[in-house]
């Protein structure tokens, strides 16, 4: 009894075939077959050579679904072996029926090393999109071309739940299944699957259309469409081998008006066109295996230090330990890059930028089915972005000191004397410590400062954690005996930069300044050129446009004044920061991703720095 539920799951297509075949040959019963094959017969050479087309077109797309699959998992299978096996899965899978299993087999045994596993995931994803996207166009042709049976309220409904699905994807990219993380298709690969469905599903109607016996059926192409997809339904949830029984008597049903003997001759025509030979083709490219190709991208391990040694390397690229980021090489350039729900983004300025550098790091995105995006470049890179055509948007300012020139001297420095006063008169002291740390307090400084504030941000900047801290600057300050707060620098040989604040409740005015100022006297005192103190939110000139009124609610919001205000005592250069994406409706994804990824960000387990070096 245990293995009924699976005795069940092969029997009853068998049955349902059984079925419906035995009903076709009731529909049937009628019909001459010397009339049937003269009027396959009658199929003329023109139309052959269009379906032919057509069909080649049809399965370009089917066999596109693998493609985006393989990247969906990141097996490193080049997009033409993706192609080759996912047609030949295909086209083998719905003509022998059990498309899941035959699929999953031809996907193993093609691509040798792929394992088991990996091809029964990527014949799931294909099947379930393919099932998802089908729903999608059935509908909407639905609601173009409307039935009479068929109530517009189903489609429609159909249409919203898609909508649904694709924003589940955009704001919770992952689920857990039974404990185990798994992450949803982005909405890049949604809206591929959807195309490439639509793409499939149109030519291979067309493929049954231009059989039809023109002046015996009249439909135009559109109108048969819906009728095809609702034909292709039922024989896909049948699982009988080719759809046999109820693709026909659905097509029956809905083409009452049609002679049944000419109409069933087209069909075994398209059979012919649209089964018999491709998994023919199939079959003969089953019997050779190929290696799986991984010349779309090469990894290969690096160290986060030897590139930060670097003049041209931000030191804020250290937060790659922490946020699950990576150093990337491309042909053109190298930079740091972090993966949220939907985009792939190089962080900060890239390490080197070569001219071709903005296409090698989309092609490297797009092996990922995400949009790419450039977040917190300064101003030479935006212009080399948007000298590439890509669209730009300045999102915050970076405070820039120069340690040599911090003299503390004149009115520039006022407000930071006097917050320095203050707290040295309340006794506030402050230290460097490397080793040691008192994590405990930091901890319970750190708890108390997000509670107040909302919890912390990450992605770009980092959160509390214990390996993370040990890698970069930290400064205490302490109130005799108790941590009232501290701060950590990203630091290189050529630039400190401020990431980790946090302070206790009820520290004394100016201990922030104090630690801060600390941290630069020190970076003098080393020689270091630069120190960033962070980015502060574009400060808002404009309330009058949508994008003015936006800006300054979010300056608002994040506390835009108080950040810069602190930031200003330090007598800063301030210098824009961008973030770039191909085009404006891919930089506002983007945005809008960076910005549900900085709130929701947290620290990975074990920091994962590793450098990709990309054939792209």
């Amino acid at each position: 009894m245990k293995n009924a539920p699976k005795f069940a799951r092969h029997i009853v297509p068998l049955g349902i075939g059984a079925a419906c075949l035995w009903a076709l040959n009731n529909q049937l019963s009628d019909i001459d077959f010397g009339t049937l094959w003269a009027a396959v017969k009658s199929v003329s050479l023109w139309q052959w050579a269009l379906a032919m087309v057509f069909t080649a077109i049809s399965f370009f797309a089917i066999a596109r679904y693998d493609v985006v699959a393989h990247r969906h998992f990141q097996t490193g299978i080049s997009g033409r072996r993706a192609t080759i096996t996912g047609g030949s899965a295909v086209a083998l899978g719905q003509t022998l029926g059990m498309g899941a299993v035959v699929g999953g087999f031809v996907r193993w045994r093609m691509l040798s090393g792929l394992g088991v596993v990996k091809a029964a995931k990527i014949t799931a994803f294909v099947t379930l999109c393919f099932m998802s996207a089908w729903a999608i166009v059935t509908s909407a042709a639905i609601v173009v071309a409307p039935m009479a049976d068929i109530p517009l309220s189903v489609p429609m409904c159909a249409l919203m739940l898609a909508a649904g699905l694709m924003a589940l994807s955009f704001f919770k990219p992952s689920i857990r299944v039974k404990g185990k993380r798994v992450e949803l298709p982005t909405v890049k690969a949604m809206v591929a699957m959807l195309v490439l469905c639509l793409i499939d599903t149109l030519f291979a109607a067309a493929t049954l259309w231009v059989l039809l016996p023109a002046g015996v059926i009249d439909l135009t192409v559109a109108q048969l469409f819906p009728i095809y997809m609702l034909a292709l339904g039922a024989a896909l949830l049948s699982g009988t081998p080719g759809g046999v029984g109820p693709f026909e008597l659905t097509l029956l049903a809905l083409l009452p008006f049609a002679p049944e003997a000419e109409l069933m001759a087209a069909i075994l025509a398209f059979r012919v066109v649209y089964y018999a030979i491709p998994a023919i083709i199939a079959g003969v490219t089953l019997l050779r295996p190929m290696a799986m190709g991984t010349e779309a991208f090469d990894r290969e391990v690096s160290c986060l230090d030897t590139t930060l040694t670097k003049n041209t390397a931000r030191a804020e690229l250290g937060v790659v330990r922490q946020n699950g980021g990576a150093i990337v090489s491309l042909k053109s350039g190298t930079c740091g890059v972090v993966r949220t729900g939907q985009t792939l983004t190089s962080i900060f300025d890239p390490v080197h930028n070569g001219e071709d550098f903005a296409k090698h790091l989309r092609a490297f995105a797009r092996e990922q089915n995400r949009i790419v995006c450039k977040y917190k470049i300064t101003a030479p890179h935006a212009i080399k972005a948007r000298k590439a055509g890509w669209a730009v948007l300045r999102v915050s300012d970076e405070a820039m000191v120069d340690p040599a020139g911090h003299t503390m001297e004149g009115s520039a420095y006022r407000q930071l004397r006097r917050k320095l006063k203050k707290a040295e008169k309340e006794g506030v002291q402050v230290v460097e410590q490397s080793t040691g740390l008192p994590f405990a307090e930091m901890k319970r400084v750190s708890e108390a400062w997000e509670s107040r504030n909302g919890g912390a941000k990450g992605l770009s900047m980092g959160q509390f954690e214990e390996d993370y801290i040990q890698r970069q600057r930290t400064f205490l300050a302490w109130k005799e005996d108790e941590l009232v707060g501290f701060v950590t620098f990203h630091t290189t040989g050529h630039e400190w930069a401020l990431d980790l604040m946090r302070i206790a409740p009820g520290a004394p005015d100016g201990t922030m300044h104090l630690m801060v100022n600390e941290a630069i006297l020190m970076a003098r005192e080393e020689e270091v050129p630069n120190v960033s103190l962070a980015a502060a939110p574009v400060l808002p000139k404009d309330n009058t446009s949508i994008e003015g009124r936006l800006r300054t609610k979010y300056f608002e919001k994040a506390g835009g004044k108080g950040l810069r205000q602190f930031k200003d005592c330090f007598n800063p250069t301030w210098q824009p920061l961008y973030m770039a994406a191909p085009g404006p409706a891919q930089l506002v994804i983007a945005a809008f991703d960076l910005i549900r990824s900085i709130k929701n960000a947290k620290p990975v387990a074990k920091p994962r720095v590793q450098a990709m070096r990309v054939a792209a």
